[in-house]
């Protein structure tokens, strides 16, 4: 069973080492992506709504750093309407910048991710993320496989 747990954080550390993505995928509007297909590499376009925040850590001990966090991103410049929440990995010392964030800052103003050429998304850019959605009732992306910059 160690032989197991070794060789599993190996592989996932190994897949966090991150860089560029590769992922394609048909453009969806936000409010059609529902109903695609599951487990297939879509792509959605619209805002990111930081205030939609929330972290979840990489274990539930309390000196455990946030691992990822959920943003809602809807089709509209005025975060209205339809919407789709996104899981985006943060980055550390072992992985690229490329398709993460920064740990969440305490102020919003702070907040950094990147795209997937590894540059900061300005606030208010226009965004295209690349995921799948999962095979049950809920409509989300788990991590964003990639996010690109669209304005």
């Amino acid at each position: 069973m160690k032989r197991v747990f070794v060789l599993l954080s190996a592989v996932t550390l190994f897949a966090a080492c991150g860089g560029k993505s590769d992922a394609t995928g048909e453009v969806v509007p936000i409010d059609k992506v529902c109903a695609y297909e599951k487990w297939k590499t879509v792509a959605v376009e619209g805002y990111l709504a930081p205030p939609s925040m929330v972290c979840e850590k990489a274990s539930r001990k309390k000196t455990s750093s946030i691992a990822w966090c959920f943003f809602k991103v809807y089709a509209d410049q005025n975060l209205a309407g339809p919407s789709i929440s996104v899981q985006i990995p943060t980055t550390n010392a072992l992985n690229a910048k490329n398709n993460s964030m920064e740990d969440p800052p305490a102020r919003m103003e702070d907040l950094q991710i990147y795209d997937n050429d590894g540059n900061p998304i300005p606030p208010g850019s226009k965004i295209r993320v690349f995921g799948e959605l999962p095979k049950s009732d809920r409509c989300e992306f788990g991590f964003a496989k990639r996010i690109d910059r669209l304005s």
